[in-house]
């Protein structure tokens, strides 16, 4: 049972690679760009708790078989043991050989769980069965992977800051087909995610944005011709609260304007009253989201950058990043 722990906290040591007796498998760890296959020089084999109590069990019916000269019993520890030996290898076989991908990761806010896919393609007309993955002692998901064919593996890391975040090396094992062996192996591909700021918890900064009434003829909501109201949101300028309507029912609201010069909202480093660079980056990264949900046309303003106004996914995905890599 100390050998079964012993393998169990082994595969759960995150810098096992920085003792010199596993520095082969360091090097062959990665990173790799993107791509690797498992090949016969990067998938390792160990027995399992299971496979321990095999192997005692084993050799307690030899040492009973030569104390009592039993030829069927050692007929049966001979059998056992070439059974054993064919487990090992279609455990090892079960994993070796697969071409794995990176898969990319969807960018998420800083606080959130990363979610990194792997692609495994079995290049072989045969099944593989149960392959998992897992880091740090965290097990995720299990996939069978068809002949000639492809399959997803997830797994998640925590984001605690802004920037690229790097997935790190992952682990792929399977105790297919009886649960005596572990073949597994450590690889990295190189994998990024970006991580953008936390967004503030609302946009209490009413003076954090400018408004530009703008002279360049875009499409959208503009300045000339009033069409009614709508409820305020994060980012409206109280230059056109309807204060009438305000009084009458006690909830705040906007006029609209439609023509053809829309409004500008731009969002400003030195307009913020807050200080510290993260609380900024933080009260920015909520006012571009609620500029977006808003429909405004909006625009980017820090140190020494400026990001024009528009509207729409990429506008938005183009202003969170610069945000997310800001100072780095």
């Amino acid at each position: 049972m100390f050998a079964a722990g012993a393998i169990k906290s082994f595969f759960r040591l995150p810098d096992f690679t920085k003792r010199p007796v596993f520095k082969f498998i360091a090097k062959r760890i990665g990173p790799f760009d993107g791509t690797v296959v498992l090949d016969k020089n990067r998938v390792y084999i160990l027995p399992t708790k299971f496979g321990i109590i095999f192997g005692v069990l084993l050799l307690l019916l030899l040492l009973g078989s030569v104390n009592y000269s039993k030829s069927l019993g050692f007929m049966l520890t001979f059998l056992l043991a070439g059974l054993g030996n064919i487990v090992m290898f279609a455990s090892w076989r079960n994993l070796a050989g697969l071409r794995l991908r990176a898969g990319g990761c969807t960018p998420v806010f800083a606080g959130d769980e990363a979610i990194f896919a792997v692609q495994l393609e079995n290049l072989d007309p045969q099944i593989r069965y149960s392959i998992a993955i897992s880091q740090d002692g965290h097990e995720y998901e299990v996939v069978d992977v068809p002949a000639d064919g492809l399959a997803l593996l997830h797994f998640q890391v925590t984001t605690n800051k802004r920037g690229m975040l790097n997935a790190g090396r992952f682990r792929l094992y399977t105790e297919f087909p009886t649960g005596l062996f572990v073949a597994w192996t450590w690889i990295e591909l190189s994998m990024q995610c970006l991580v953008y700021p936390k967004p503030a918890a609302k946009a209490d900064e009413v003076f954090s944005t400018t408004i530009d009434d703008g002279e360049h003829d875009y499409r959208g909501a503009g300045l000339e011709e009033y069409t009614g109201l709508r409820k305020y949101q994060a980012g409206d300028s109280w230059r056109r609260i309807a204060w009438k309507a305000v009084a009458r029912s006690g909830e705040i609201y906007t006029k609209e304007f439609a023509g053809g010069q829309p409004q500008l909202q731009w969002i400003e480093w030195q307009a913020l009253a807050m200080s510290g660079m993260e609380n900024r980056l933080s009260m920015m990264t909520r006012l571009v989201i609620d500029a977006e949900e808003a429909g405004c046309q909006y625009g980017l303003r820090l140190p020494a950058l400026e990001i024009a106004p528009a509207h729409g996914y990429s506008h938005c995905g183009r202003c969170l990043k610069v945000l997310a890599l800001y100072g780095e």
